[in-house]
């Protein structure tokens, strides 16, 4: 994951909080609730990305040969490979 735990509980209580401030949400749950969904979803939302990142991954090693004979750089095709899965499967990058 490329944030910790009190990294996303702190920026999910931060836009909760602005939202909130700028009359965006009128919340009928608890803040904390609000809070743990807001975490969940953005949790979920990185393993997602993990996942998408091990399956290209893997796209890549099962081609490398052809890769090295081609000359293709590895960095470029991860990331047109990644977008195109991600916008195949309406994942927001």
């Amino acid at each position: 994951m490329k944030l910790r735990e009190a990294q996303i509980r702190q920026v999910c209580g931060t836009i909760l909080s602005r939202w909130k401030a700028k009359g965006m949400i009128r919340p009928k749950a608890p803040e904390e609730v609000l809070l743990d969904k807001m975490i969940g979803e953005l949790v979920d939302d990185f393993r997602r990305e993990e996942a998408l990142d091990r399956e290209v991954e893997g796209l890549l090693d099962k081609h490398s040969r052809e890769m090295t004979a081609s000359r293709a750089d590895s960095r470029i095709l991860f990331q047109k490979i990644k977008n195109r899965l991600a916008q195949e499967r309406k994942i927001v990058l």
